[in-house]
Protein backbone atom coordinates (compact mmCIF):
# COMPACT_ATOMS: atom_id res chain seq x y z
CA UNK A 1 0.00 0.00 0.00
CA UNK A 2 3.10 2.27 0.61
CA UNK A 3 4.67 1.74 -2.86
CA UNK A 4 4.98 4.76 -5.27
CA UNK A 5 4.71 2.64 -8.10
CA UNK A 6 1.93 0.06 -9.11
CA UNK A 7 3.42 -3.55 -9.05
CA UNK A 8 1.29 -7.26 -9.55
CA UNK A 9 0.24 -8.67 -6.12
CA UNK A 10 1.99 -11.81 -5.02
CA UNK A 11 0.25 -14.82 -3.64
CA UNK A 12 0.92 -14.41 0.02
CA UNK A 13 -0.33 -11.04 -0.12
CA UNK A 14 -3.75 -12.37 -1.72
CA UNK A 15 -4.08 -15.41 0.71
CA UNK A 16 -3.40 -13.29 3.90
CA UNK A 17 -6.01 -10.59 2.28
CA UNK A 18 -8.69 -13.16 1.77
CA UNK A 19 -8.17 -15.19 4.81
CA UNK A 20 -8.05 -11.73 6.83
CA UNK A 21 -11.22 -10.89 5.34
CA UNK A 22 -12.88 -14.50 6.04
CA UNK A 23 -11.71 -13.71 9.65
CA UNK A 24 -13.34 -10.40 9.83
CA UNK A 25 -16.95 -11.49 8.42
CA UNK A 26 -16.72 -14.18 11.13
CA UNK A 27 -15.92 -11.97 13.94
CA UNK A 28 -18.23 -9.28 12.37
CA UNK A 29 -20.92 -12.03 12.68
CA UNK A 30 -19.69 -13.17 16.02
CA UNK A 31 -19.97 -9.57 17.53
CA UNK A 32 -23.33 -8.89 16.25
CA UNK A 33 -24.43 -12.61 17.38
CA UNK A 34 -22.47 -11.85 21.48
CA UNK A 35 -24.24 -8.10 21.56
CA UNK A 36 -27.46 -9.24 20.79
CA UNK A 37 -28.41 -7.24 17.75
CA UNK A 38 -29.29 -10.87 16.10
CA UNK A 39 -31.92 -12.27 18.72
CA UNK A 40 -31.58 -15.89 19.43
CA UNK A 41 -34.68 -18.09 18.70
CA UNK A 42 -36.20 -19.10 22.09
CA UNK A 43 -35.62 -23.14 21.05
CA UNK A 44 -31.84 -22.95 21.49
CA UNK A 45 -31.98 -20.31 24.40
CA UNK A 46 -34.04 -22.75 26.44
CA UNK A 47 -32.36 -25.81 25.18
CA UNK A 48 -28.85 -24.48 26.77
CA UNK A 49 -29.52 -22.19 29.48
CA UNK A 50 -29.20 -23.09 32.68
CA UNK A 51 -26.69 -25.84 34.51
CA UNK A 52 -26.22 -29.49 33.48
CA UNK A 53 -25.71 -32.37 35.50
CA UNK A 54 -22.50 -31.91 36.44
CA UNK A 55 -23.01 -28.35 37.28
CA UNK A 56 -21.19 -26.50 34.44
CA UNK A 57 -22.85 -23.55 32.81
CA UNK A 58 -24.36 -23.56 29.52
CA UNK A 59 -24.51 -20.67 26.89
CA UNK A 60 -26.72 -19.74 24.53
CA UNK A 61 -24.36 -18.52 22.10
CA UNK A 62 -22.34 -21.75 22.07
CA UNK A 63 -24.60 -23.05 19.20
CA UNK A 64 -24.17 -20.31 16.99
CA UNK A 65 -20.92 -19.40 17.46
CA UNK A 66 -20.18 -23.06 16.68
CA UNK A 67 -22.04 -22.69 13.22
CA UNK A 68 -20.23 -19.33 12.27
CA UNK A 69 -16.94 -20.83 13.05
CA UNK A 70 -17.59 -24.21 11.64
CA UNK A 71 -18.87 -22.19 8.28
CA UNK A 72 -15.54 -20.06 8.44
CA UNK A 73 -13.10 -23.31 8.19
CA UNK A 74 -15.43 -24.77 5.59
CA UNK A 75 -14.85 -21.56 3.79
CA UNK A 76 -10.96 -21.07 4.35
CA UNK A 77 -10.76 -24.80 3.13
CA UNK A 78 -12.34 -24.44 0.17
CA UNK A 79 -10.34 -21.30 -0.33
CA UNK A 80 -7.30 -23.25 0.28
CA UNK A 81 -8.46 -26.19 -2.28
CA UNK A 82 -9.00 -23.76 -4.73
CA UNK A 83 -5.67 -22.26 -4.28
CA UNK A 84 -4.06 -25.93 -4.30
CA UNK A 85 -5.32 -26.76 -7.52
CA UNK A 86 -3.83 -23.80 -9.00
CA UNK A 87 -0.54 -24.28 -7.94
CA UNK A 88 0.38 -26.74 -4.92
CA UNK A 89 2.50 -25.03 -1.79
CA UNK A 90 3.05 -26.56 1.49
CA UNK A 91 1.70 -23.95 3.11
CA UNK A 92 -1.72 -23.70 1.39
CA UNK A 93 -1.74 -27.57 2.24
CA UNK A 94 -0.85 -27.40 5.56
CA UNK A 95 -3.31 -24.73 5.93
CA UNK A 96 -6.05 -26.91 4.00
CA UNK A 97 -5.24 -30.20 6.30
CA UNK A 98 -5.94 -28.18 9.53
CA UNK A 99 -9.03 -25.83 8.39
CA UNK A 100 -10.66 -29.38 7.12
CA UNK A 101 -10.08 -30.90 10.47
CA UNK A 102 -11.52 -28.24 12.52
CA UNK A 103 -14.59 -28.55 9.52
CA UNK A 104 -15.38 -31.97 10.00
CA UNK A 105 -14.83 -31.56 14.05
CA UNK A 106 -17.63 -28.54 13.51
CA UNK A 107 -19.58 -30.38 12.33
CA UNK A 108 -19.25 -33.55 14.04
CA UNK A 109 -20.11 -30.98 17.64
CA UNK A 110 -22.84 -29.76 15.39
CA UNK A 111 -24.80 -33.03 14.79
CA UNK A 112 -24.20 -35.04 17.82
CA UNK A 113 -22.76 -32.48 20.60
CA UNK A 114 -25.65 -30.15 20.71
CA UNK A 115 -28.30 -32.52 22.00
CA UNK A 116 -29.34 -33.33 25.65
CA UNK A 117 -28.97 -37.00 26.75
CA UNK A 118 -32.13 -38.65 27.09
CA UNK A 119 -31.94 -41.47 29.84
CA UNK A 120 -34.60 -44.29 30.27
CA UNK A 121 -35.77 -44.55 34.26
CA UNK A 122 -36.58 -48.19 33.46
CA UNK A 123 -33.45 -49.41 31.78
CA UNK A 124 -31.23 -46.38 32.34
CA UNK A 125 -29.95 -46.82 28.58
CA UNK A 126 -29.60 -43.58 26.53
CA UNK A 127 -32.83 -43.70 24.23
CA UNK A 128 -30.66 -41.64 20.92
CA UNK A 129 -29.26 -44.90 20.34
CA UNK A 130 -29.77 -45.79 16.23
CA UNK A 131 -29.04 -48.16 13.76
CA UNK A 132 -26.74 -45.10 11.75
CA UNK A 133 -24.67 -46.48 10.82
CA UNK A 134 -23.63 -49.31 12.49
CA UNK A 135 -26.41 -51.73 13.93
CA UNK A 136 -26.41 -51.83 17.59
CA UNK A 137 -27.79 -54.98 18.93
CA UNK A 138 -27.35 -54.19 22.55
CA UNK A 139 -30.34 -50.88 22.38
CA UNK A 140 -33.46 -51.62 24.78
CA UNK A 141 -35.43 -50.86 21.75
CA UNK A 142 -33.41 -53.71 19.80
CA UNK A 143 -33.82 -56.25 22.86
CA UNK A 144 -37.57 -55.45 23.30
CA UNK A 145 -38.15 -55.80 19.59
CA UNK A 146 -36.18 -59.12 19.53
CA UNK A 147 -38.20 -60.17 22.50
CA UNK A 148 -41.25 -59.42 20.74
CA UNK A 149 -40.49 -61.16 17.61
CA UNK A 150 -39.51 -64.66 20.07
CA UNK A 151 -42.98 -64.46 21.40
CA UNK A 152 -44.72 -64.22 18.15
CA UNK A 153 -42.97 -66.91 16.90
CA UNK A 154 -43.90 -69.14 19.89
CA UNK A 155 -47.62 -68.37 19.63
CA UNK A 156 -47.13 -69.29 15.88
CA UNK A 157 -45.69 -72.70 16.85
CA UNK A 158 -47.87 -73.46 20.14
CA UNK A 159 -50.85 -72.80 17.36
CA UNK A 160 -49.93 -75.44 14.66
CA UNK A 161 -49.10 -78.11 17.91
CA UNK A 162 -52.61 -77.30 18.82
CA UNK A 163 -54.07 -77.78 15.41
CA UNK A 164 -52.24 -80.50 14.48
CA UNK A 165 -53.45 -82.33 17.96
CA UNK A 166 -56.56 -81.40 17.71
CA UNK A 167 -56.67 -83.07 13.63
CA UNK A 168 -55.31 -86.18 15.79
CA UNK A 169 -57.91 -86.48 18.06
CA UNK A 170 -60.82 -86.09 15.78
CA UNK A 171 -59.23 -89.27 14.30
Amino acid sequence: MLATDPRPMTDLEAYLSRALAFALIAFAVLSLLMTGAIPLTNGIAENVTGTDDEGLSKDPYAFPTLVVTTTYHALTAFYLYTQISYRWSFGFGSGLVFSTALFCLGVWVTMFGSEKGRISKTTGADKRTSNFPFTNKESAKEMKKERKEEEKEKKKEEKKRKSVARMGSWR
